[in-house]
């Protein structure tokens, strides 16, 4: 890729999960929305720091050691649950003077797989409280996980079966826009996820 390359446009993706994430997007651009215009890939961690800051480090060696073109696009996928504001506040600008693209979860990635199969309208205002907490419900459970487990009968956080997430892609986008009604902040203040904005440029034609 440094030498020459293909004229499909690059969408490179750091992810702060080691993978969920990985498996979903690699999944929807080879098993259900290949784009021979976009050439998706996500790039892995070298080692298990999953910090925001250790995310965009991955991002940095990337675009330091391959040659890109205008129309390539770098993203950092992370959740806001487990960091707090001025960590994030920090890596979203060193993005925004980047020109990377930043797709933050609110609370987490579950989110965006609960929105392809459950439309927030179906919660309560109690429920909806309870999933952008998100606290643990078990040992090994989180709220968001409990609700994919009961609405799928299961849920592999180490292999997620993305058949049932991936053919309902549009729902999940049109579900996450309707939950992101200020699209100019650096993220979501409530429950919300943009991974929205980076499924549509994959998905694009």
């Amino acid at each position: 890729m440094s030498g020459s390359r293909s004229l499909s446009r690059l969408i490179i993706i750091a992810t702060e999960g080691t993978h969920t994430e990985k498996k979903y997007f690699e999944d929807m651009v080879t098993q259900y929305y290949h784009n021979p215009r976009v050439h998706v890939q996500v790039l892995e961690r070298l080692t298990s720091a999953s910090s925001p800051e250790h995310v965009l480090k991955v991002l940095n060696s990337f675009e330091k050691e391959y040659l890109l073109g205008k129309d390539d696009e770098l993203w950092m996928v992370i959740d806001l649950d487990r960091w707090h504001n001025r960590e994030l506040g920090s890596v979203a600008a060193q993005c925004k003077q980047k020109d990377y693209r930043l797709a933050v979860s609110n609370p987490c990635f579950e989110l965006w797989l609960l929105l392809h199969v459950k439309s927030p309208d179906d919660y309560t205002d109690v429920e909806l409280q309870e999933l952008a907490e998100n606290k643990h419900v078990s040992e090994k459970r989180t709220r968001l996980e409990r609700e994919l487990l009961d609405k799928l009968g299961s849920y592999n956080k180490s292999n997620p079966d993305t058949s049932k997430f991936l053919p309902f892609v549009d729902i999940a986008i049109e579900r996450a826009r309707a939950l992101d009604p200020h699209p100019e902040h650096r993220w979501p203040n409530g429950l919300g996820t943009r991974v929205y904005l980076l499924a549509e440029t994959i998905i694009a034609q």
